[in-house]
């Protein structure tokens, strides 16, 4: 394979990859857009009420927040929960299990 086409292949997967990160933003923007009013709709349609349609519209808008955070929320996890000391020493992927033995004469 020459030199070119790969500069060229590399070049077509890059486009193929920034078309699909822009057409995924696309379908989430109207998707998330569409539920937000679908909610806020049926919401006011139940209800007839100017409060309820406005916490729909809250509800909605902090979903669609986490929706197009995802990724951040899901890196902080790790950042955001510390192992304790007991847990440092198994090492990561092990769990620590602690065995509690009954007390002699306690009937439960």
């Amino acid at each position: 394979m020459d030199v070119v086409d790969v500069t060229v292949l590399a070049g077509a997967i890059d486009d193929v990859d920034q078309l699909t990160q822009k057409i995924t933003g696309v379908l989430v923007g109207s998707v998330m857009s569409f539920m937000v009013v679908a909610s806020v709709a049926v919401t006011w349609a139940k209800t007839k009420s100017v409060l309820s349609a406005g916490v729909a519209l809250v509800g909605a808008a902090a979903l669609w927040f986490a929706v197009m955070n995802a990724a951040v929320f899901r890196d902080s996890v790790g950042e955001d929960i510390a192992p304790s000391s007991s847990t440092k020493s198994a090492g990561a992927g092990h769990a620590v299990v602690r065995v509690i033995e009954p007390v002699p004469g306690d009937r439960r």
